[in-house]
């Protein structure tokens, strides 16, 4: 009897919402409570996709009544909860509902402070450039108004969170997840801080989490294991300025660990410049197969700011090379509290995978989404900014890397038919032209206070890198950068050869960066720089505070090394090894790309923990496809592909000026064809 009370009151109630919608909008938030769950049989399978359940009582359809308004989906989720799920499932959600994109625009700002997204139109994807250059105006007063209206605070119970039992388990005091879209684990232990997150389809594509505690560990694994997880990604490092991020949850490489009843085994691992990529094995206790999880750790994101919008949308497309459509799964993301960073990079995803679909994106919209599913997600405007710059780097030109017997074909064909030859390369190349970065004086604002910047390579103030030492008379300034390998993040010091007058502060440079090896891409001799430092011959040249001593001189095939030694007063020594081309570059400022590959050759072969620096007359002139060739040929050797396109994007987001004329970019291309070729020649007679 009770049971057809029950279905009478909820069709009363439908019946009564439907014919008030007929007189009025109604605009209030739509939550569904969520019941007790204690029955195993409330499972779901890993793979399904569906994720919606619902438990309708007599105590949930009074609070329907009196607090929010119906949902439809919320009565189908009910009819499929109540057809049964599979007994041996070994995970369930606690994910009542989580708004659609039509619940999101009705959230309503006075009852819940959700504020509409209405005013946030979706942008088309080839005009994002234009609307981020209209919301940086005026000290990103677009972005900082649109982020102004986002929904923020708790929006939804998290009374779970907040139990005296669960509160060791939180990293953070106020970061809870909703209990409405939280991840439930299968046993007694069931509580873990994870949200469910949809994606722009509506689908629940990522689990959001803190970074694993040490008494939280086991959970993250028993979590793993159940959602059938193939990909976990970690926005942070374990310690930063200082103060625990993440407990390290996995073994060292090439070890293996016990995590309650799970195995973890390291099986690889891959340090690039700005994130690390591992395969993990996981194995279960009574359980014969075991599965592979593949790690991506961004480990260059500031703490105090936001990553570089290309170098994250280059981590993006690798995470995304390693998923496949037929992976049905959510994907872990985690920082910290599993809120900011992590809101950030799934933002990335969800709208560069709509994007791609659609041709058209609302950021604004979808952050609501993922904040009506945990709390706070995307933690300031540096960061909902970031979002949209990276979107549009992802957009704006593919990144896609190329075997390198495509590679090599390609180049084949433009060398045989030379009147053909810069076709392809051209339009790429004016193609990376157009969308190079364009800094504005207030980017070099460090540097125009020195430097007279009408005829002047200006270091970027984000880029600089500055003397330490102490020297009467001269200041921190020098016209140098810091660039990145493909496997290291502060690789190289690139620079111009200085003035005579200038001289100590080269010196000053090659030793408080403890740099010991520079490498000239042109001719010293001619040079009348090198005059000021350099000893001509076995003997002593004093540049206060410095004594130079040149102890050696060697020739190659295709370059001179010149050792010297730099005394400081206080008698320490820095060794430091000078090596210049013997070809003289042509009048057009090109090298033939024999004398480059000697140059990169050299510094490949290197023991040196310190940086490379890098000189040529103007700090950009053939430094570009150095830099280039090392970090492409650190890529064949890596991954056994090659992108020379992103690699000298990645290259210019430093220097504009790098590569910024086609026959150097050919120089490139027609360096690593020679490399490629030689390695290849050495692999047959291997065989």
């Amino acid at each position: 009897m009770t049971f057809f009370l029950i279905i009478a009151v909820v069709l009363l109630f439908f019946g009564l919402k439907r014919w008030q919608g007929q007189l009025r909008r109604i605009d209030v938030p739509h939550i569904e409570r969520q019941g007790n769950r204690t029955d195993h049989n409330d499972s779901m399978t890993n793979n399904s996709q569906e994720y919606e359940f619902s438990t309708l009582n007599t105590n949930d359809i009074q609070s329907f009544i009196e607090e929010i308004a119906p949902n439809l989906e919320s009565e189908n989720a009910s009819n499929k909860r109540n057809t049964g799920t599979p007994e041996n499932s070994e995970a369930y959600l606690a994910k009542e509902h989580i708004p659609n994109d039509n619940e999101i625009d009705k959230l309503s700002t006075t009852s819940t402070n959700i504020k509409s997204s209405d005013n946030a139109h979706a942008i088309l994807v080839n005009q994002m450039q234009k609307v981020i250059v209209q919301m940086k105006k005026c000290d990103n007063e677009g972005f900082k108004r649109e982020y102004s209206m986002l929904s923020t605070g708790e929006m939804f119970p998290c009374d779970v969170g907040k139990r005296k039992e669960n509160l060791p388990k939180n990293r953070y005091k106020t970061t809870f997840p909703y209990d409405n879209s939280r991840v439930v684990l299968y046993g007694d232990n069931e509580y873990i801080n994870a949200s469910f997150i949809e994606d722009t389809n509506g689908c629940v594509a990522y689990i959001a989490t803190q970074g694993p505690k040490e008494n939280t560990v086991n959970d993250f694994w028993r979590l793993v294991w159940q959602q059938d997880i193939t990909q976990v990604v970690m926005l942070t490092n374990l310690m930063e300025g200082g103060k625990i991020k993440c407990f390290q949850y996995w073994p060292d490489c090439s070890n293996t660990e016990l995590y309650g009843d799970f195995t973890i085994e390291n099986v690889l691992e891959k340090h690039y410049a700005f994130y690390i990529t591992r395969k993990f094995v996981l194995s279960k206790k009574q359980h014969h197969m075991p599965r592979n999880i593949i790690h991506y750790h961004y480990t260059m994101w500031p703490d105090h700011g936001t990553p570089e919008p290309l170098n994250l949308a280059v981590f993006h497309n690798q995470v995304l090379r390693g998923s496949s459509e037929e992976i049905v799964t959510p994907m872990v993301v985690h920082c910290s509290a599993g809120v900011g960073r992590t809101g950030t990079f799934i933002a990335l995803d969800a709208l560069y995978k709509g994007g791609k679909r659609t041709d058209r994106i609302n950021v604004m919209k979808y952050v609501n989404i993922m904040r009506s599913c945990r709390m706070n997600m995307v933690q300031n405007c540096e960061q909902y900014m970031t979002i949209f710059i990276a979107l549009n780097e992802r957009f704006k030109a593919a990144l896609e890397t190329q075997s390198l017997s495509t590679f090599k074909g390609k180049v084949d064909r433009v060398i045989s038919y030379p009147q053909k030859q810069t076709c392809t390369e051209k339009e790429e190349f004016e193609k990376m032209l157009l969308i190079r970065p364009e800094y504005t004086i207030d980017d070099y604002s460090e540097a125009s206070q020195y430097v007279d910047h009408k005829d002047s390579i200006l270091p970027l103030d984000k880029y600089m890198v500055y003397l330490t030492s102490s020297v009467a008379n001269r200041g921190s300034y020098i016209n140098a950068i810091a660039i990145p390998s493909y496997c290291q993040n502060n690789a190289f010091i690139v620079t111009h050869h200085l003035p005579p007058e200038d001289a100590v502060d080269f010196l000053r440079l090659l030793v408080d960066h403890e740099s010991n090896v520079v490498i000239c891409m042109d001719q010293l001799s001619p040079s009348e720089s090198s005059k000021s430092w350099l000893p001509r011959s076995l003997s002593d040249k004093m540049v206060e505070p410095f004594r130079v001593q040149r102890v050696a001189e060697t020739e190659r095939d295709v370059n001179k090394v010149t050792d010297i030694r730099i005394l400081t007063k206080e008698n320490l020594q820095h060794d430091v090894a000078i090596v210049e081309p013997k070809e003289i570059p042509g009048s057009d400022g090109t090298m033939d790309t024999y004398s480059l590959l000697g140059l990169v050759s050299y510094a490949m072969n290197l023991s040196t923990e310190g940086p490379i620096t890098v000189v040529s007359k103007d700090g950009a002139s053939l430094c570009g496809a150095f830099c280039a060739v090392f970090n492409c040929i650190q890529q064949i050797n890596m991954d056994d592909s090659v992108d020379v396109f992103t690699t000298v994007r990645q290259l210019q987001t430093r220097r504009p000026e790098f590569c910024s004329r086609l026959d150097e970019y050919m120089l490139v291309i027609r360096a690593l064809h020679g490399y490629i070729g030689t390695t290849s020649e050495k692999i047959y007679e291997n065989l």
